[in-house]
């Protein structure tokens, strides 16, 4: 009689400790617990991770845009806070009297609107009316107190936006009448850059510029020398820069007004 083999048997009868196959010898290929809820559970992580990243995304725009703000305001702020005192008054009293000034013209206006409605002295005032009127359309020559400025530019660094400043900085000083290099200056003057030349209203100009303006000089000139005025842009751009005052100036170059090609005066009824 042949010996059984008892490690033969033990084999056989063991269970399979990893579960890869049946009693009939065919391999499990079902997924265990822990693979089944680790697919389950990761569609939804994803979603909640997507969901927080979108948050996210919301409050740093809204971060940045309220800096963004916040730094606009500022610099705003900062144009005044960073000038001295004495620059801030000098301010303060331009615009006093920029408003006192308006102020009275304001009330000419009204008296003159009531003598031409009653009829009293209309030919002096019509006469008066025709050479301001001149003045402001630059038909006429012009003389008085003011400044002139010499703006030296070797290297060519100021632009059509220099001479745009410079003329807004006349102008809101009170300028009655201005010229620039020989060109009359007027409500429809232009300044361009154009090649590497610079044109005032259609006419090229070359350095160095000379500009005169007749007005109130002590007004003139503290607008002009303000930080961060005309001047200083001038300085800035490398031109070297001459303001002198004078109680007499002379502009005579005029303009010659076309008549207007589309805009005709209403009739009254």
């Amino acid at each position: 009689m042949a010996e059984e083999n008892p490690d033969s048997q033990g084999t056989e009868n063991a269970p399979d400790p990893q579960g890869t196959a049946d009693p009939q010898g065919t391999a499990n290929t079902e997924p265990t617990a822990g693979t089944a809820n680790t697919a389950g559970t990761d569609r939804p992580r994803r979603r909640r991770i997507g969901r927080r990243t979108s948050a996210l995304i919301g409050v740093l725009t809204m971060l940045v845009g309220f800096a963004v703000v916040v730094q606009v305001r500022q610099t705003q702020t900062d144009e005044l806070s960073s000038m001295r005192q004495d620059d801030l008054v000098r301010l303060l009293d331009e615009v006093t009297q920029r408003n006192e000034d308006l102020t009275a013209e304001r009330s000419q206006l009204r008296l003159d609107r009531s003598n031409l409605q009653s009829g009293s002295d209309q030919g002096r005032y019509l006469r008066n009316y025709a050479t301001l009127q001149g003045i402001l359309a630059g038909t006429v020559p012009v003389e008085g107190q003011g400044v002139t400025v010499r703006v030296d530019d070797p290297d060519h660094g100021v632009a059509a936006q220099d001479m745009v400043h410079m003329l807004e900085e006349l102008r809101n000083s009170g300028a009655e009448a201005i010229s620039v290099s020989g060109v009359r200056i007027v409500a429809s003057s232009y300044f361009l850059d154009a090649g590497g030349e610079l044109l005032a209203d259609g006419q090229i100009i070359s350095p160095p510029y000379l500009w005169s303006a007749i007005g109130n000089p002590d007004t003139i000139a503290g607008a002009l020398e303000i930080p961060g005025g005309a001047l200083a842009g001038f300085r800035n751009a490398g031109a070297a820069v001459q303001m002198t005052t004078s109680e007499l100036i002379r502009i005579d170059a005029v303009r010659t007004v076309s008549p207007p090609e589309y805009a005709t005066p209403v009739t009254e009824e």
